[in-house]
């Protein structure tokens, strides 16, 4: 009896499985960019020199490789707007000090031709990160929204290059 009942268990692991397989299910950590995205230029005009670099070294890992200059006719550009945050309070101390902050980062980016045409885009990117400590002093509090900060740059760059996937070049 237990084990027709680990059996029916395994069967219905394996189902579900293959269910997901079936339906084109992916970890999010496939990156599949289309063939024309594989060479870029860059244009970053982000305000960051960390996700700057952060989106270089994502680009660099999912292999596309970077061209310095303009975009030709076979070759195009991913163009990054400014960054841009906002922040919502979470929670505040009985004193009212604010102790935790949801920021919220997000950015526009373009695929574009030799032109300057946007043949993807304008597309928005964002990801949000929870800063607490916001009533420590203010060295420390600074020294921590800096380092979140830093991870965030990363995560979002993380969000353009998944983004990319959908590109119908």
């Amino acid at each position: 009896m237990i084990l027709q009942a680990r059996t029916i268990g395994l069967l219905g692991v394996l189902m579900l499985a293959l269910l997901m397989t079936a339906c084109g299910f992916h970890l999010r950590g496939e990156v599949n960019i289309p063939p024309q995205l594989q060479t870029l230029t860059l244009s970053l005009d982000s305000g960051s020199a960390e996700f700057n670099r952060d989106l270089r070294i994502a680009l660099a890992k999912a292999g596309i490789n970077i061209v310095e200059g303009e975009p030709t006719a076979d070759l195009y550009q991913l163009k990054v707007n400014p960054i841009s945050s906002s922040d919502t309070v979470m929670a505040r101390a009985s004193d009212n000090d604010v102790t935790q902050v949801e920021r919220r980062i997000s950015a526009i980016y373009f695929i574009r031709d030799e032109q300057g045409k946007a043949l993807w885009g304008p597309r928005t990117i964002s990801t949000s990160i929870m800063l607490n400590n916001q009533d420590a002093e203010q060295s420390v509090k600074a020294a921590y929204n800096n380092e979140q900060m830093r991870r965030a740059g990363s995560l979002l760059a993380n969000e353009l290059l998944y983004d990319l996937n959908y590109a119908p070049l």
